[in-house]
């Protein structure tokens, strides 16, 4: 496998116990095909020290980069813009309690996605929880990620623009190449206009696989970030189509094509 142009990252749920043999596999692979890190979904905080999962992923050449929330978040009935003032004082509780804190042990960023609420949230609301965080969290390293999601998932924030003008110095956007290609008018000038603004991108295809497997060009997007100098990582994210390893073991031969192409043009 040829070195990644840009750190390979990779979005997974987190298992109930680190020793399980299925997730070890998947990290000897990881390990093999030059991943930097992962993303993981953790819905179980009590199980996990940071401590012990930063000397597992060690074990694979791994770092956790980010830490998803999108699976507890459905798991505790969390919003951060629901107009059920409880729920949304619930969820910057949890925010500023359990989920920030345990980037920040881990050294990593989180990511508000589907935490940022669904079908019944208010940019609003949303605006008030962003300021709590904020008022709980001054001086904390972790850099939290306000992802842009498609209509279907999300009652707010569908373009990294929206997302854009909700940040402040504490908060940066998540472009996500499936949703950009549902909500964008141009993907291109979503990555381009507001590039100063992450550090990470989503890469999962068209119908919501990994690169590869769908219909978007990723070497359009691999050279665009290319020519705005981009330094962050990029995240796989996606549903399995065949089987995990499978899936990623043939989306990182894809993702090999598209380096070939672009040394050959170079």
């Amino acid at each position: 496998m040829k070195k990644h142009i840009f750190p390979l990252c990779i979005q997974l749920n987190m298992p109930s116990s680190l020793k399980d043999g299925d997730f070890i596999k998947t990290m000897e692979l990881l390990q093999s095909l030059g991943f930097y890190g992962v993303e993981l979904n953790v819905t179980d905080f009590e199980g996990v020290s940071p401590d012990m999962l930063s000397r597992f992923l060690s074990q694979y050449d791994l770092k956790m980069t980010m830490l998803a929330t999108g699976v507890y978040a459905k798991q505790e009935g969390l919003s951060l813009g629901s107009v059920n003032e409880e729920v949304r004082k619930k969820t910057v509780d949890v925010m500023c309690r359990i989920l920030i804190p345990f980037a920040e042990k881990m050294d990593c960023d989180l990511i508000c996605g589907y935490i940022k609420g669904g079908a019944d949230a208010e940019v609003s609301q949303l605006k008030k929880s962003i300021c709590e965080i904020r008022e709980h969290t001054e001086g904390t390293k972790v850099n939290l990620y306000l992802e842009a999601t498609n209509h279907y998932d999300a009652g707010i924030v569908h373009t990294v623009r929206e997302a854009a003008e909700l940040t402040d110095t504490a908060w940066r956007v998540l472009p996500d190449t499936y949703h950009m290609n549902m909500e964008e008018t141009s993907m291109a000038a979503a990555i381009v206009g507001h590039s100063s603004l992450y550090r990470n991108i989503h890469i999962s295809d068209n119908n919501r696989c990994f690169p590869g497997f769908g219909g978007i060009d990723f070497y359009q997007v691999f050279q665009l970030l290319k020519a705005i100098s981009y330094e962050g990582t990029v995240s796989i994210e996606g549903r399995v189509c065949r089987s995990l390893r499978e899936d990623i073991i043939k989306s990182c031969r894809y993702l090999e094509s598209v380096y070939s192409r672009m040394e050959t043009l170079d």
